[in-house]
């Protein structure tokens, strides 16, 4: 195999990783993104709470009715609750951002199949120069012999011959299984 060859066969292998590994980012950055918008909610109406606490205590102290010590303590704990609330936005936002960016480093659908085909062809040249130089002609004389035997026949007969079972679907998947696994590249 030439090295032009073997770049075909790396590029696909590359840009078929990054592909999976770009997924594999963007699904947890959705999942950590599903995450936050839920404790965002939860953050919400924790503030709503203290806010609503502190303003129900506020007016009781100024009456004489709470201690400061307890009007500080509603005072913190809605500061608290606003602070978190405050990060728990940050950071949901950052991972709205990030999105996009990590999505757009994904390879096309069709970048992917073009370079997959191109491995391919690879392989089958590669396959194709195995082939030991005696068996095209004798391919030749075969289907020769047989156009003499029968005039109209196509060279898949000839081929035919020589091999009388052709694979099934399920043998051949399983052969491209193999190939893929020999060449270090996804089927």
């Amino acid at each position: 195999m030439s090295p032009e060859q073997g770049g075909i066969l790396d590029r696909y292998r590359t840009l078929w990783r990054q592909a999976q590994s770009q997924r594999a980012k963007a699904e947890e950055l959705k999942s950590r993104s599903r995450e936050l918008s839920a404790r965002v909610s939860q953050l919400e109406s924790a503030v709503r709470l203290a806010r609503g606490h502190y303003q129900q205590v506020l007016p009781r102290h100024v009456a004489g009715h709470v201690d400061e010590h307890t009007v500080n303590k509603a005072k913190e704990d809605l500061a608290h609750a606003e602070a978190d609330l405050a990060e728990a936005k940050g950071m949901f936002q950052a991972l709205q951002a990030e999105l996009p960016k990590v999505t757009a480093q994904i390879p096309s659908v069709g970048e992917i199949e073009l370079a997959r085909r191109a491995a391919w062809e690879v392989i089958y040249r590669d396959l194709l120069a195995q082939v030991p130089k005696e068996v095209p002609q004798l391919m030749a004389k075969i289907y020769a012999a047989l156009l003499e035997h029968h005039p109209d026949a196509t060279f898949s007969v000839a081929l035919l011959a020589m091999c009388p079972e052709a694979p099934s679907r399920r043998q051949c998947t399983e052969l491209t299984e193999q190939l893929a696994a020999a060449y270090d590249i996804s089927p």
